[in-house]
């Protein structure tokens, strides 16, 4: 039984590391010359969480893997606009290959606002809608 405990253990600290949410792709747009590409997404973590909008920078052609790593926000408990995926209105458009902008709704709650990530620039603009 001694034996077990270790092990028991072990399996614990593996399971954790799957944080038991799940991606569902909304959009994806390649920037031209195919170095990024631009995803957004809703992230599910299970029913006690309300609907978000993310914005992941990828290699082209990859998923992303976890939360947004450039843009997320949710809709401030209804104070914002949503889209047909449930999560704050947003848009993503490539302006260069190495410059995304993103335009949202302002009354989104906003969690993550990262200026560049993976040498790609990133410029923001609140719309109304």
């Amino acid at each position: 039984m001694w034996r077990l405990i270790p092990l028991a253990l072990l399996a614990t600290l593996v399971g954790g590391c799957d944080d038991g949410c799940g991606n569902e792709i909304i959009t994806r747009s390649d920037a031209t010359g195919g170095a990024h590409s631009a995803v957004m997404f809703n992230r599910n973590c299970g029913a006690t969480t309300g609907f978000t909008t993310q914005i992941s920078i990828v290699p082209s052609g990859e998923q992303p893997s976890g939360a947004g790593n450039a843009f997320v926000a949710d809709d401030d408990h209804g104070a914002a606009t949503t889209g047909d995926w449930g999560g704050p209105w947003a848009e993503m458009t490539w302006l260069a290959p190495d410059h995304l902008r993103i335009r949202y709704v302002p009354k989104s709650r906003l969690f993550k606002q990262e200026e560049n990530v993976s040498d790609v620039k990133i410029s923001y603009e609140p719309v109304a809608r």
